[in-house]
């Protein structure tokens, strides 16, 4: 991937396209953790695809055979829904 980022740019090194590389799935690793907390938070990248931020709340389950009925943990997901061209790849005629 840094190689066709350092054609893309016309960047002198490989070393370079590597940082930009970097800073940019920096950026977007922050952006999603500064925003857990919001259910339903999105961060639409066009043409590529859209993280979002969903909160599942816990669930009371039974166990098998100590007939415990438990509540589980509540859970964050950090979903990936790809768009574009890439959406297109996905399915298999």
């Amino acid at each position: 991937m840094a190689v066709r980022v350092q054609t893309a740019l016309s960047l002198p090194t490989k070393k370079e396209a590597e940082h930009i590389i970097d800073a940019v799935i920096g950026s977007l690793e922050t952006t999603l953790l500064n925003n857990l907390g919001t259910d339903g938070f999105t961060l639409k990248l066009d043409s590529f695809g859209k993280f979002y931020v969903r909160h599942k709340p816990g669930i009371r389950r039974k166990i098998g055979f100590s007939g415990e009925t438990i509540q589980t943990k509540a859970l964050r997901k950090v979903k990936f829904v790809s768009l574009g061209s890439l959406r297109q790849r996905e399915r298999v005629e």
